[in-house]
């Protein structure tokens, strides 16, 4: 058992130190992008009024809804030229130590699936086995934890590579988006071993200190869950 925490504490700082260094090098690159991007950029010359021809061009032909309710094949797409609030895609970084950090923090999304699901599924099993004296509910809950805090360390470390290290214009809920899932991960590590060591104990219970943590994990998961889609998909994504 020893050396299994051992481990344990040994893979979550090389975890730390792995985010932290990839978070360091995605801020690195992105500046180093920027002076690029502002050293070869055109130089815009005076008294261009582009901007306004759009806008006397739209007045002069404004589009209208048809009245019969189908789509107008000459009405502009949000996707065309200055159309829409969609936006061009950001420039492809064109070091290959900026793509790896773009590549990596591209991953972000798709690996806290597992952080998210599984802690929250631990707990509705150890309610089930409570509330029917059932303890056979429980009985692979140490593995899901296990694979939490694994995918816990990973989602954590390439959302650091995504979004490089803090900066001034990151508001509040990017930065509570940062570093609360910077500490679940540890707060899940905690979990697994309290979950370890009541499952150890002659009794057979769960202690207090585990309850305490499992619920603490829950809540602060599904806040970090809603942050992140604040952060995604933008302030009152889940308005009704």
């Amino acid at each position: 058992m020893n050396g299994i925490r051992k481990f344990s504490l040994a893979s979550s700082a090389a975890c730390l130190i792995i985010g932290l260094f990839l978070g360091i090098q995605a801020a690195a690159a992105n500046e180093r992008e920027n002076e690029q991007g502002h050293a070869h950029a055109p130089a815009q010359p005076m008294g261009s009024h582009d901007a306004p021809v759009a806008s006397e061009e739209h007045a002069a032909h404004p589009v209208k809804a048809p009245a019969n309710g189908m789509i107008d094949p000459e009405m502009a797409w949000p996707t065309a030229d200055g159309a829409g609030p969609i936006q061009d895609e950001p420039a492809h970084p064109e070091s290959f130590r900026a793509r790896l950090l773009a590549w990596l923090g591209a991953w972000h999304p798709a690996v806290i699936h597992f952080p998210i699901a599984l802690p929250v599924t631990v707990g509705v099993l150890e309610l089930l086995a409570w509330s029917r004296r059932a303890p056979r509910y429980v009985a692979n809950n140490q593995i899901l934890l296990g694979v939490a805090v694994a995918g816990a360390f990973v989602a954590a470390s390439v959302g650091w590579a995504g979004a490089g290290l803090p900066d001034a214009e990151d508001d509040w809920t990017m930065t509570m988006h940062r570093w609360l899932g910077s500490a679940i991960p540890f707060l899940l590590l905690l979990l697994w071993n309290a979950g370890r060591l009541s499952s150890s104990t002659a009794t057979g219970g769960r202690s207090r200190s585990y309850v305490v943590l499992l619920v603490v994990s829950v809540v602060l998961i599904l806040t970090q869950g809603f942050l992140g889609g604040e952060v995604t998909h933008g302030a009152n994504h889940m308005a009704f």
